[in-house]
């Protein structure tokens, strides 16, 4: 069942470019150009093809900016392991190094006393 639309107070010069717009896209007819632009509303959920495009490249520009974030966190938390890590390395490296200025320290103390 079809249905007609009657659209009043269009000013003369929209009704014009309308019509302009129309011929310039070989439209077999007015009609044929007006049904196809109210198909295009009811596709785009009532926006045009650019409000689409950038409500579609917002959602995907949150959605990689989410797991950017996501990266972030996890570099962050692996950067403070292995801060952690370099810090306990960094320890027992001066512990070792200590222990062993101790070791030569007493084997020099040795063979000074004449101890082997």
């Amino acid at each position: 069942m079809t249905k007609e639309i009657k659209v009043r107070n269009i000013s003369g010069k929209i009704f014009e470019q309308l019509h302009a717009i129309s011929k310039k896209y070989n439209y077999a007819s007015f009609n044929e150009f007006m049904l196809s632009q109210v198909e295009n509303i009811v596709m785009n959920d009532g926006l045009n093809l650019y409000d689409n495009q950038f409500a579609e490249t917002l959602s995907t520009i949150k959605e990689q900016q989410a797991q950017i974030l996501e990266l972030l966190l996890k570099n962050e938390i692996s950067l403070t392991a292995f801060s952690a890590k370099q810090d306990m390395v960094e320890d027992l490296t001066l512990h070792w190094l200590r222990f062993m200025d101790d070791v030569d320290a007493l084997e020099a103390e040795r063979r000074a006393g004449g101890y082997s």
